[in-house]
């Protein structure tokens, strides 16, 4: 799994604080939408080189985890294996 935490120590406990929101509040947008992907049918899905099963383990992954990374790499051997 790749974690996606900036590690930007500044030595200063709110600068670190403020950074570590910072990526949890991105993480989230990304998050956010990598969900309208469920919104697409199994078709177009398809299509993009993605299941409706790895979109869905990839969003339910912790925020510490960079799911769109995730779901590449889970598409990527699902194909691997078909070959």
């Amino acid at each position: 799994m790749t974690c996606t935490t900036t590690n930007t120590h500044t030595g200063h406990p709110i600068n670190d604080l403020a950074t570590r929101l910072t990526d949890r509040v991105r993480q989230m947008r990304r998050r956010r939408g990598l969900r309208k992907l469920l919104d697409m049918d199994d078709h177009t899905l398809n299509d993009i080189g993605v299941t409706r099963g790895e979109v869905q383990i990839a969003t339910d992954m912790p925020l510490s985890v960079d799911a769109a990374t995730e779901l590449r790499r889970m598409s990527l051997q699902r194909r691997r294996s078909l070959m």
